[in-house]
């Protein structure tokens, strides 16, 4: 099956099919329908000044892979603006970590102690490896999150790139620990998700279905809305859910909305404040309606390709320096793949 056959044509035409199925063309009557979403429950912001925003993002990537194993390197970093100030930023030293070959991961404990202090609970697996290096990174961003929440002034605002859930049951204890300090401290905390894998009906995305809903009613940008839980097809580790959901579109010019993620105890009346003040940090004109603290923690922690092949012929350096054969290192992790490219 190539570009241009009957075949192609056919199958290319059925994935069409298969997406529009989605995203019909009345997926906004239908979600007015079934949703539950009034116009009335939609919610303005007023962009205001106020106290420091702090951003807590992280990066990770697969330097080399072999059957048996891959070596994956991962950092964290945080950004704290005063209005449209930078105030301080800080990132983490680069970290490495080997995913195989056995089934518990060796790295994890090591980092998990390193960062809090103690054993982790549970061990991490290493029969996923992208979700393994994903928590590899998210401890070091739990980490940062857990050590800005304890220094940040009173009425500060904390945001992490994601949802308040985890995807380990280590890193539970960490969340609640950091969501405690925070209500202790009085900083909001919110979680802040560029995409989501949150549907209803079935399989509709939540977040054209929200902005669809919004411009039928006529409601500007910027707008908040909370979703009812209950309306959605599933939850990913509902065990580990600390968040109550929201779609935010923060800026006029906003590309798309987001989904924003409240710890579950917030008072009501805290909900209009964060809101207000994610619109207030939304107006950068590179990409309006993202907070920009987030995308200065982006830009901070991005392992970029210029970044990763240093590291990578760095440690390749290494590695043929400790008397492995060149052939016993191409066997482990030369890739086919690159061969093929040539010819």
């Amino acid at each position: 099956m190539t570009p241009g056959d009957r075949e192609y044509e056919r199958a290319a035409d059925e994935m069409a099919i298969r997406i529009r199925q989605t995203v019909p063309g009345n997926l906004v009557e239908k979600f007015g329908e079934q949703g539950g979403i009034e116009a009335s429950d939609f919610s303005s912001c007023e962009p205001c000044s106020s106290h420091d925003t702090c951003a807590v993002d992280g990066s990770n990537t697969v330097l080399m892979e072999s059957g048996s194993m891959a070596l994956v390197l991962f950092r964290a970093a945080q950004s704290t603006f005063r209005n449209t100030e930078r105030l301080r930023r800080s990132l983490s030293s680069l970290e490495f970590g080997i995913i195989g070959p056995g089934p518990d991961n060796e790295d994890f404990p090591v980092l998990y102690e390193e960062c809090f202090g103690q054993a982790p609970g549970t061990p991490l697996k290493n029969d996923d490896r992208t979700r393994a290096s994903g928590v590899l990174r998210d401890t070091l961003e739990y980490w940062v999150a857990e050590q800005m929440a304890a220094i940040l002034d009173k009425g500060s605002l904390l945001l992490r790139d994601g949802p308040l859930r985890v995807s380990h049951a280590s890193h539970d204890p960490v969340l609640s620990r950091i969501e405690d300090t925070c209500r202790a401290r009085q900083i909001d905390l919110a979680g802040v998700s560029k995409r989501t894998s949150a549907t209803w009906g079935g399989g509709h995305p939540l977040l054209p279905s929200v902005f669809g809903l919004a411009e039928a009613y006529g409601i500007p940008a910027p707008w908040w809305v909370r979703i009812n839980p209950v309306i959605l097809d599933h939850s990913q580790f509902p065990q580990w859910q600390h968040g109550r959901i929201y779609v935010a579109c923060l800026h006029p010019q906003a590309k798309s909305p987001m989904k924003i993620e409240l710890s579950k105890d917030l008072p009501e009346s805290r909900e209009k404040i964060i809101m207000d003040r994610l619109a207030a940090c939304s107006g950068d004109g590179r990409i309006p309606g993202y907070p920009y603290p987030l995308f200065d923690a982006h830009r901070t922690v991005v392992l970029t390709e210029e970044i990763t092949e240093q590291v990578r012929s760095d440690l390749i350096r290494r590695i043929t320096g400790t008397g492995i054969r060149r052939q016993t290192f191409d066997i482990l992790f030369g890739d086919y793949h690159d061969e093929f490219a040539r010819y």
